[in-house]
Protein backbone atom coordinates (compact mmCIF):
# COMPACT_ATOMS: atom_id res chain seq x y z
CA UNK A 1 0.00 0.00 0.00
CA UNK A 2 1.01 3.52 -0.70
CA UNK A 3 2.11 5.79 2.00
CA UNK A 4 -0.73 8.45 0.60
CA UNK A 5 -3.30 5.74 1.26
CA UNK A 6 -2.14 4.64 4.76
CA UNK A 7 -1.93 8.24 5.96
CA UNK A 8 -5.99 8.24 5.02
CA UNK A 9 -6.34 5.28 6.80
CA UNK A 10 -5.16 7.51 9.69
CA UNK A 11 -6.97 10.29 9.25
CA UNK A 12 -10.06 8.19 9.00
CA UNK A 13 -8.73 5.88 12.12
CA UNK A 14 -8.68 9.70 14.05
CA UNK A 15 -12.17 10.63 12.67
CA UNK A 16 -13.86 7.85 13.98
CA UNK A 17 -12.03 7.63 17.38
CA UNK A 18 -12.81 11.23 17.91
CA UNK A 19 -16.78 10.52 17.07
CA UNK A 20 -16.55 7.13 19.51
CA UNK A 21 -15.15 9.70 22.59
CA UNK A 22 -18.58 12.09 21.02
CA UNK A 23 -20.85 9.67 21.31
CA UNK A 24 -19.71 8.54 24.96
CA UNK A 25 -19.50 12.13 26.46
CA UNK A 26 -23.57 12.48 25.14
CA UNK A 27 -24.68 9.46 26.47
CA UNK A 28 -22.11 8.45 28.87
CA UNK A 29 -22.57 9.67 32.62
CA UNK A 30 -20.33 10.29 35.56
CA UNK A 31 -18.98 6.61 37.09
CA UNK A 32 -17.52 7.93 40.29
CA UNK A 33 -17.97 10.57 42.79
CA UNK A 34 -14.35 11.31 42.32
CA UNK A 35 -14.21 12.54 39.16
CA UNK A 36 -16.06 15.57 40.44
CA UNK A 37 -15.04 15.65 44.22
CA UNK A 38 -11.25 15.34 43.63
CA UNK A 39 -10.29 16.91 40.43
CA UNK A 40 -13.07 19.75 39.33
CA UNK A 41 -14.63 20.43 42.63
CA UNK A 42 -11.11 21.48 44.69
CA UNK A 43 -10.76 23.71 41.67
CA UNK A 44 -14.30 25.48 41.27
CA UNK A 45 -13.99 25.96 45.04
CA UNK A 46 -10.74 27.81 44.80
CA UNK A 47 -11.99 29.86 42.08
CA UNK A 48 -15.77 30.65 43.21
CA UNK A 49 -15.28 30.22 47.33
CA UNK A 50 -18.18 27.81 47.14
CA UNK A 51 -17.80 23.78 47.18
CA UNK A 52 -17.55 20.48 48.94
CA UNK A 53 -14.34 20.10 50.51
CA UNK A 54 -13.94 16.15 50.95
CA UNK A 55 -11.78 14.45 53.84
CA UNK A 56 -9.30 14.00 51.56
CA UNK A 57 -9.10 17.64 51.21
CA UNK A 58 -8.94 17.92 54.65
CA UNK A 59 -6.42 15.54 55.68
CA UNK A 60 -4.01 16.63 52.66
CA UNK A 61 -3.83 13.31 51.12
CA UNK A 62 -4.61 14.55 47.13
CA UNK A 63 -2.03 16.45 45.26
CA UNK A 64 -3.25 20.01 43.83
CA UNK A 65 -1.60 18.89 40.91
CA UNK A 66 -4.06 18.00 38.72
CA UNK A 67 -7.22 19.94 40.20
CA UNK A 68 -4.70 23.06 39.68
CA UNK A 69 -4.68 21.94 35.54
CA UNK A 70 -8.07 21.73 35.18
CA UNK A 71 -8.27 25.27 37.45
CA UNK A 72 -6.26 26.66 35.09
CA UNK A 73 -8.80 25.53 32.09
CA UNK A 74 -11.70 26.44 34.38
CA UNK A 75 -10.72 29.82 34.80
CA UNK A 76 -10.05 30.56 31.02
CA UNK A 77 -13.25 29.25 30.55
CA UNK A 78 -14.60 32.07 32.89
CA UNK A 79 -12.63 34.79 31.38
CA UNK A 80 -14.81 33.92 28.26
CA UNK A 81 -17.87 34.29 29.64
CA UNK A 82 -18.45 30.44 30.24
CA UNK A 83 -19.89 30.43 34.05
CA UNK A 84 -22.52 27.94 33.89
CA UNK A 85 -21.50 24.96 35.97
CA UNK A 86 -23.04 22.06 33.35
CA UNK A 87 -21.46 23.61 30.24
CA UNK A 88 -17.84 24.25 32.14
CA UNK A 89 -18.16 20.36 33.10
CA UNK A 90 -19.04 19.78 29.53
CA UNK A 91 -16.12 21.25 28.73
CA UNK A 92 -13.52 19.99 30.67
CA UNK A 93 -14.47 16.28 29.76
CA UNK A 94 -14.20 17.00 26.29
CA UNK A 95 -11.10 18.30 26.44
CA UNK A 96 -9.83 15.00 28.40
CA UNK A 97 -11.60 13.04 25.67
CA UNK A 98 -9.58 14.53 22.81
CA UNK A 99 -6.77 14.59 24.56
CA UNK A 100 -7.42 10.95 24.86
CA UNK A 101 -6.41 10.53 21.10
CA UNK A 102 -3.04 10.69 22.04
CA UNK A 103 -3.54 6.92 22.56
CA UNK A 104 -4.66 6.47 18.93
CA UNK A 105 -1.19 8.23 18.14
CA UNK A 106 0.69 5.63 20.77
CA UNK A 107 -1.56 2.76 19.00
CA UNK A 108 0.12 3.72 15.24
CA UNK A 109 4.04 4.28 16.48
CA UNK A 110 3.73 1.07 18.82
CA UNK A 111 2.09 -1.04 16.63
CA UNK A 112 4.56 -0.33 13.96
CA UNK A 113 7.51 -0.65 16.28
CA UNK A 114 6.17 -4.22 16.96
CA UNK A 115 5.40 -5.35 13.76
CA UNK A 116 8.62 -4.03 12.06
CA UNK A 117 10.16 -6.14 15.07
CA UNK A 118 8.83 -9.42 13.94
CA UNK A 119 8.77 -9.30 10.41
CA UNK A 120 11.92 -8.20 8.22
CA UNK A 121 11.51 -5.11 5.89
CA UNK A 122 11.10 -5.68 2.50
CA UNK A 123 11.97 -4.22 -0.58
CA UNK A 124 9.22 -1.30 -0.79
CA UNK A 125 9.19 1.37 -3.41
CA UNK A 126 9.64 4.97 -2.62
CA UNK A 127 6.38 5.96 -2.26
CA UNK A 128 5.34 2.39 -0.28
CA UNK A 129 4.07 3.15 3.03
CA UNK A 130 6.30 2.48 6.50
CA UNK A 131 7.38 -1.09 6.87
CA UNK A 132 5.21 -2.85 9.09
CA UNK A 133 2.09 -0.13 8.61
CA UNK A 134 -0.16 -3.54 9.48
CA UNK A 135 0.91 -3.78 12.55
CA UNK A 136 0.09 0.49 13.46
CA UNK A 137 -3.30 0.64 11.88
CA UNK A 138 -3.92 -2.36 13.62
CA UNK A 139 -3.06 -0.94 16.91
CA UNK A 140 -4.73 2.49 16.43
CA UNK A 141 -7.96 1.12 14.93
CA UNK A 142 -8.43 -0.87 18.33
CA UNK A 143 -6.76 2.17 20.69
CA UNK A 144 -9.08 4.56 18.36
CA UNK A 145 -12.55 2.35 18.75
CA UNK A 146 -12.41 0.07 21.98
CA UNK A 147 -15.57 0.75 23.37
CA UNK A 148 -13.80 0.33 27.22
CA UNK A 149 -11.23 2.88 26.02
CA UNK A 150 -13.66 5.35 24.37
CA UNK A 151 -16.51 5.19 27.73
CA UNK A 152 -13.20 6.21 29.95
CA UNK A 153 -11.53 8.92 28.12
CA UNK A 154 -14.79 11.38 29.24
CA UNK A 155 -13.97 11.36 33.00
CA UNK A 156 -11.83 13.40 34.77
CA UNK A 157 -10.19 10.96 36.74
CA UNK A 158 -6.19 10.66 37.34
CA UNK A 159 -6.10 7.35 35.54
CA UNK A 160 -6.90 8.92 32.67
CA UNK A 161 -4.26 11.53 32.96
CA UNK A 162 -1.88 9.11 34.00
CA UNK A 163 -2.85 6.65 31.51
CA UNK A 164 -2.13 8.79 28.73
CA UNK A 165 1.06 9.94 29.84
CA UNK A 166 2.50 6.81 30.71
CA UNK A 167 1.74 4.65 27.43
CA UNK A 168 2.86 7.33 24.64
CA UNK A 169 6.19 7.38 27.03
CA UNK A 170 6.53 3.97 26.92
CA UNK A 171 5.99 3.96 22.96
CA UNK A 172 8.69 6.68 22.54
CA UNK A 173 10.74 4.56 25.07
CA UNK A 174 10.62 1.77 22.19
CA UNK A 175 11.35 3.97 19.80
CA UNK A 176 14.67 4.96 21.45
CA UNK A 177 15.93 1.59 22.03
CA UNK A 178 15.28 0.78 18.66
CA UNK A 179 16.45 3.42 16.62
CA UNK A 180 18.80 6.50 16.92
CA UNK A 181 17.27 9.76 18.18
CA UNK A 182 18.75 12.68 19.32
CA UNK A 183 18.50 13.80 23.16
CA UNK A 184 14.82 15.91 23.05
CA UNK A 185 12.73 12.71 22.38
CA UNK A 186 14.81 10.93 25.24
CA UNK A 187 14.15 14.34 27.30
CA UNK A 188 10.29 14.01 26.68
CA UNK A 189 10.17 10.92 27.26
CA UNK A 190 11.40 11.16 30.61
CA UNK A 191 8.77 14.19 31.47
CA UNK A 192 6.30 11.89 30.45
CA UNK A 193 7.36 9.21 32.81
CA UNK A 194 7.66 11.93 35.62
CA UNK A 195 4.08 13.34 34.87
CA UNK A 196 2.59 10.06 35.05
CA UNK A 197 4.11 8.66 38.02
CA UNK A 198 3.32 12.11 39.89
CA UNK A 199 -0.29 11.38 38.89
CA UNK A 200 -0.83 8.01 39.38
CA UNK A 201 1.96 6.53 41.84
CA UNK A 202 0.98 3.04 41.79
CA UNK A 203 1.61 2.99 37.96
CA UNK A 204 5.54 3.40 38.54
CA UNK A 205 5.84 -0.60 36.95
CA UNK A 206 5.73 0.63 33.50
CA UNK A 207 9.08 3.24 33.85
CA UNK A 208 10.75 0.28 35.63
CA UNK A 209 9.76 -1.36 32.12
CA UNK A 210 10.48 1.13 30.57
CA UNK A 211 14.07 1.33 31.86
CA UNK A 212 14.61 -2.20 31.63
CA UNK A 213 13.91 -1.19 27.46
CA UNK A 214 16.99 1.02 27.28
CA UNK A 215 19.54 -1.07 28.92
CA UNK A 216 18.35 -4.27 27.13
CA UNK A 217 18.94 -2.52 23.92
CA UNK A 218 22.09 -0.94 24.92
CA UNK A 219 20.98 2.57 25.40
CA UNK A 220 22.79 4.30 28.15
CA UNK A 221 23.27 7.75 27.37
CA UNK A 222 19.66 7.80 26.77
CA UNK A 223 18.65 6.70 29.37
CA UNK A 224 20.34 9.07 31.11
CA UNK A 225 18.64 11.43 29.76
CA UNK A 226 15.22 9.86 30.64
CA UNK A 227 16.34 9.77 34.29
CA UNK A 228 17.35 13.02 34.26
CA UNK A 229 14.60 14.44 32.48
CA UNK A 230 11.87 13.18 34.77
CA UNK A 231 13.30 14.42 37.81
CA UNK A 232 11.22 18.19 36.92
CA UNK A 233 7.68 16.95 36.82
CA UNK A 234 8.42 15.01 39.85
CA UNK A 235 10.12 18.22 41.62
CA UNK A 236 7.24 20.14 40.26
CA UNK A 237 5.07 17.76 42.41
CA UNK A 238 7.02 18.27 45.51
CA UNK A 239 6.91 22.26 45.32
CA UNK A 240 3.06 22.48 44.64
CA UNK A 241 2.75 20.22 47.67
CA UNK A 242 5.22 22.18 49.75
CA UNK A 243 2.74 25.54 48.58
CA UNK A 244 -0.46 24.04 49.10
CA UNK A 245 0.24 21.60 51.99
CA UNK A 246 3.21 23.06 53.55
CA UNK A 247 5.82 20.53 52.83
CA UNK A 248 8.34 18.53 50.12
CA UNK A 249 5.60 15.50 48.45
CA UNK A 250 3.39 15.77 51.53
CA UNK A 251 0.12 14.41 49.56
CA UNK A 252 2.36 11.71 48.97
CA UNK A 253 3.07 10.84 52.11
CA UNK A 254 -0.32 11.07 54.01
CA UNK A 255 -1.52 9.01 51.24
CA UNK A 256 0.83 6.02 51.88
CA UNK A 257 0.51 6.11 55.74
CA UNK A 258 -3.39 6.40 55.20
CA UNK A 259 -3.59 3.60 52.69
CA UNK A 260 -0.88 1.29 53.81
CA UNK A 261 0.01 2.00 57.63
CA UNK A 262 -3.97 2.92 58.95
CA UNK A 263 -5.47 0.82 55.60
CA UNK A 264 -7.59 3.17 55.11
CA UNK A 265 -8.17 1.97 51.69
CA UNK A 266 -9.58 -1.63 52.93
CA UNK A 267 -12.36 1.05 54.79
CA UNK A 268 -13.81 1.08 51.20
CA UNK A 269 -14.44 -2.16 50.18
CA UNK A 270 -12.17 -5.27 49.88
CA UNK A 271 -12.64 -7.52 46.73
CA UNK A 272 -10.81 -11.19 45.81
CA UNK A 273 -7.62 -11.31 44.85
CA UNK A 274 -9.10 -12.69 41.16
CA UNK A 275 -11.70 -9.35 40.74
CA UNK A 276 -9.45 -7.76 38.45
CA UNK A 277 -9.30 -10.98 36.02
CA UNK A 278 -12.54 -11.94 36.06
CA UNK A 279 -13.97 -8.18 35.50
CA UNK A 280 -11.43 -8.57 32.40
CA UNK A 281 -13.44 -11.59 31.17
CA UNK A 282 -16.38 -10.02 31.40
CA UNK A 283 -15.81 -6.99 29.58
CA UNK A 284 -14.21 -8.93 26.39
CA UNK A 285 -15.37 -12.65 27.45
CA UNK A 286 -14.88 -14.29 23.90
CA UNK A 287 -11.75 -11.67 22.45
CA UNK A 288 -9.46 -11.63 25.79
CA UNK A 289 -8.08 -14.84 24.62
CA UNK A 290 -7.06 -13.94 21.03
CA UNK A 291 -5.75 -10.25 22.49
CA UNK A 292 -3.72 -12.60 25.39
CA UNK A 293 -2.80 -15.22 22.39
CA UNK A 294 -1.61 -12.67 20.06
CA UNK A 295 0.42 -11.15 22.20
CA UNK A 296 2.40 -13.94 23.73
CA UNK A 297 3.07 -14.89 20.38
CA UNK A 298 4.70 -11.76 19.39
CA UNK A 299 6.74 -12.05 22.94
CA UNK A 300 10.08 -11.34 21.33
CA UNK A 301 9.00 -7.73 20.26
CA UNK A 302 5.20 -7.16 22.47
CA UNK A 303 7.55 -8.04 26.28
CA UNK A 304 7.60 -4.49 27.40
CA UNK A 305 4.07 -3.79 26.71
CA UNK A 306 3.32 -6.86 28.31
CA UNK A 307 5.33 -6.84 31.07
CA UNK A 308 4.19 -3.15 32.19
CA UNK A 309 0.60 -4.25 31.96
CA UNK A 310 1.02 -7.49 34.07
CA UNK A 311 3.64 -5.50 36.39
CA UNK A 312 0.40 -2.80 37.03
CA UNK A 313 -2.16 -5.59 37.18
CA UNK A 314 -0.07 -7.60 39.93
CA UNK A 315 0.91 -4.76 42.20
CA UNK A 316 -3.22 -3.20 41.94
CA UNK A 317 -4.22 -7.26 42.77
CA UNK A 318 -2.71 -7.75 46.16
CA UNK A 319 -4.32 -4.24 47.10
CA UNK A 320 -7.42 -5.49 49.04
CA UNK A 321 -9.29 -2.90 47.56
CA UNK A 322 -10.03 -2.40 44.00
CA UNK A 323 -12.06 -0.59 41.40
CA UNK A 324 -12.11 -1.45 37.68
CA UNK A 325 -10.66 2.41 37.34
CA UNK A 326 -7.67 1.62 38.78
CA UNK A 327 -6.30 -0.52 36.13
CA UNK A 328 -7.58 1.09 32.82
CA UNK A 329 -4.15 1.43 31.93
CA UNK A 330 -4.13 -2.10 31.39
CA UNK A 331 -6.15 -1.93 28.68
CA UNK A 332 -3.94 0.16 25.95
CA UNK A 333 -1.15 -1.50 26.70
CA UNK A 334 -2.53 -4.92 25.80
CA UNK A 335 -4.19 -3.59 22.46
CA UNK A 336 -1.27 -2.22 21.44
CA UNK A 337 0.59 -5.40 21.31
CA UNK A 338 -2.32 -7.91 20.09
CA UNK A 339 -2.75 -5.24 17.50
CA UNK A 340 0.62 -4.85 16.79
CA UNK A 341 1.46 -8.55 16.88
CA UNK A 342 -1.31 -9.00 14.15
CA UNK A 343 -0.73 -6.72 12.15
CA UNK A 344 3.11 -8.24 12.06
CA UNK A 345 0.98 -11.16 11.06
CA UNK A 346 -0.59 -9.52 8.15
CA UNK A 347 2.61 -8.10 7.53
CA UNK A 348 4.31 -10.83 6.38
CA UNK A 349 1.32 -12.44 4.43
CA UNK A 350 1.99 -9.16 1.95
CA UNK A 351 5.78 -10.45 2.01
CA UNK A 352 4.75 -13.66 0.69
CA UNK A 353 1.79 -11.84 -1.74
CA UNK A 354 4.25 -12.72 -4.95
CA UNK A 355 4.50 -16.68 -3.83
CA UNK A 356 1.36 -17.49 -2.27
CA UNK A 357 -1.41 -14.53 -3.15
CA UNK A 358 -4.53 -16.14 -2.16
CA UNK A 359 -2.94 -17.41 1.03
CA UNK A 360 -1.72 -13.91 1.79
CA UNK A 361 -5.10 -12.72 0.60
CA UNK A 362 -6.62 -15.22 3.29
CA UNK A 363 -4.38 -14.30 5.92
CA UNK A 364 -4.85 -10.19 5.52
CA UNK A 365 -8.85 -11.06 6.11
CA UNK A 366 -8.19 -13.22 9.43
CA UNK A 367 -6.25 -10.61 11.08
CA UNK A 368 -8.89 -8.15 10.15
CA UNK A 369 -11.57 -10.06 11.20
CA UNK A 370 -9.52 -11.15 14.73
CA UNK A 371 -9.42 -7.12 14.92
CA UNK A 372 -12.87 -6.31 14.11
CA UNK A 373 -13.86 -9.32 16.51
CA UNK A 374 -12.10 -8.05 19.62
CA UNK A 375 -14.26 -4.30 18.99
CA UNK A 376 -17.48 -6.02 18.62
CA UNK A 377 -16.72 -8.29 21.47
CA UNK A 378 -15.65 -5.23 23.32
CA UNK A 379 -18.64 -3.42 22.34
CA UNK A 380 -21.12 -5.93 23.69
CA UNK A 381 -19.55 -5.89 27.04
CA UNK A 382 -18.98 -2.30 27.74
CA UNK A 383 -21.83 -1.11 29.35
CA UNK A 384 -22.64 -1.18 33.17
CA UNK A 385 -20.27 0.17 35.97
CA UNK A 386 -18.28 -1.24 38.94
CA UNK A 387 -19.54 1.69 40.99
CA UNK A 388 -23.22 2.08 41.08
CA UNK A 389 -23.81 5.64 40.24
CA UNK A 390 -27.40 6.79 39.42
CA UNK A 391 -26.91 9.11 36.46
CA UNK A 392 -30.56 10.84 36.75
CA UNK A 393 -29.69 12.75 39.71
CA UNK A 394 -27.11 14.68 37.63
CA UNK A 395 -30.10 16.81 35.39
CA UNK A 396 -32.23 17.19 38.45
CA UNK A 397 -29.43 18.74 40.26
CA UNK A 398 -28.62 20.84 36.87
CA UNK A 399 -32.04 21.60 36.48
CA UNK A 400 -32.49 23.63 40.36
CA UNK A 401 -28.76 25.40 39.53
CA UNK A 402 -30.51 26.79 36.08
CA UNK A 403 -33.75 28.06 38.40
CA UNK A 404 -33.43 31.87 38.90
CA UNK A 405 -35.26 31.70 42.25
CA UNK A 406 -33.44 29.06 43.80
CA UNK A 407 -32.01 30.20 47.52
CA UNK A 408 -30.92 26.37 48.67
CA UNK A 409 -31.09 23.14 47.74
CA UNK A 410 -31.54 19.80 49.82
CA UNK A 411 -30.53 16.30 48.25
CA UNK A 412 -30.73 13.09 49.61
CA UNK A 413 -27.00 12.09 48.70
CA UNK A 414 -24.42 14.04 48.73
CA UNK A 415 -21.50 12.69 46.53
CA UNK A 416 -24.06 11.08 44.25
CA UNK A 417 -24.31 14.48 42.62
CA UNK A 418 -21.79 16.57 40.80
CA UNK A 419 -21.24 19.21 44.16
CA UNK A 420 -21.36 22.89 43.42
CA UNK A 421 -19.34 22.83 40.03
CA UNK A 422 -22.32 20.79 37.96
CA UNK A 423 -24.49 23.05 40.40
CA UNK A 424 -23.19 25.96 39.30
CA UNK A 425 -24.47 27.99 42.07
CA UNK A 426 -22.89 29.25 44.98
CA UNK A 427 -26.24 28.62 47.02
CA UNK A 428 -25.96 26.46 49.67
CA UNK A 429 -26.13 22.64 49.23
CA UNK A 430 -26.89 20.11 51.74
CA UNK A 431 -27.95 16.75 52.87
CA UNK A 432 -31.51 16.13 53.21
CA UNK A 433 -33.14 16.48 57.11
CA UNK A 434 -36.54 17.18 57.31
CA UNK A 435 -35.90 19.28 60.58
CA UNK A 436 -34.45 22.09 57.83
CA UNK A 437 -37.45 22.28 55.81
CA UNK A 438 -38.52 24.46 58.03
CA UNK A 439 -35.69 27.32 57.39
CA UNK A 440 -36.69 29.14 54.35
CA UNK A 441 -33.27 29.12 52.79
CA UNK A 442 -33.76 25.57 51.02
CA UNK A 443 -36.41 26.54 48.49
CA UNK A 444 -35.72 23.29 46.43
CA UNK A 445 -35.52 20.00 47.17
CA UNK A 446 -34.21 16.61 45.55
CA UNK A 447 -35.09 13.38 46.73
CA UNK A 448 -35.86 9.80 45.06
CA UNK A 449 -39.68 10.17 43.78
CA UNK A 450 -41.26 7.55 45.84
CA UNK A 451 -39.46 8.07 48.96
CA UNK A 452 -40.13 8.71 52.45
CA UNK A 453 -38.51 12.21 52.46
CA UNK A 454 -40.85 13.06 49.05
CA UNK A 455 -43.80 12.64 50.97
CA UNK A 456 -42.17 14.54 54.29
CA UNK A 457 -41.29 17.72 51.75
CA UNK A 458 -44.88 17.35 50.35
CA UNK A 459 -46.41 17.46 53.73
CA UNK A 460 -43.78 20.76 54.99
CA UNK A 461 -45.74 22.37 52.00
CA UNK A 462 -43.37 21.63 48.68
CA UNK A 463 -44.85 20.74 45.73
CA UNK A 464 -43.26 18.57 42.32
CA UNK A 465 -41.43 20.52 39.64
CA UNK A 466 -39.14 18.41 38.23
CA UNK A 467 -38.97 14.58 37.30
CA UNK A 468 -35.89 12.94 36.13
CA UNK A 469 -35.97 8.87 36.24
CA UNK A 470 -36.77 8.00 39.68
CA UNK A 471 -35.91 11.23 41.13
CA UNK A 472 -38.15 14.45 42.04
CA UNK A 473 -37.54 18.32 42.45
CA UNK A 474 -39.87 19.85 44.74
CA UNK A 475 -40.39 23.41 45.52
CA UNK A 476 -41.39 25.52 48.52
CA UNK A 477 -44.71 27.41 47.31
Amino acid sequence: MSERKVTLVLVAIFILGAAARLFALALDGPQHPDEFFQYLEPAWRHLTGAGVETWEWRRGVRSWALPGYNGSWMALLFALGVLDGVKVVTLMRLHWALLSLALVWAGWRGGLLLARGLVPPGNEGSDAAPAGWQGGVGAALLCALFPLLARFSVHTLSELAATLCLVVALVMTGELATVPAGRGKAVWTGVLYGLGVGLRVQYAPLALVGGLWLLTGRRFRQLGWVMAASLAPVLMFGIVDRVTWHGFFASYVRYVEFNLFEGGAASFGTLPITWYGSQFLHRLPYGFAVLALAGLLGIRASWPFLSAALGVLVLHTVQPHKEERFLMLFWPLALIAAGGCIGAWAARASSEKARWPRAAWLRSSVAGALILGILLDGALHCRGNDFDLPPARYPAQAWVGHQPDVTGLLYDEPLYVGGYAWFGRTVPQVQFQAGLLANPIFSHVLVGRDSDAARTTERAGFSVLYTSGDFVILRRQ
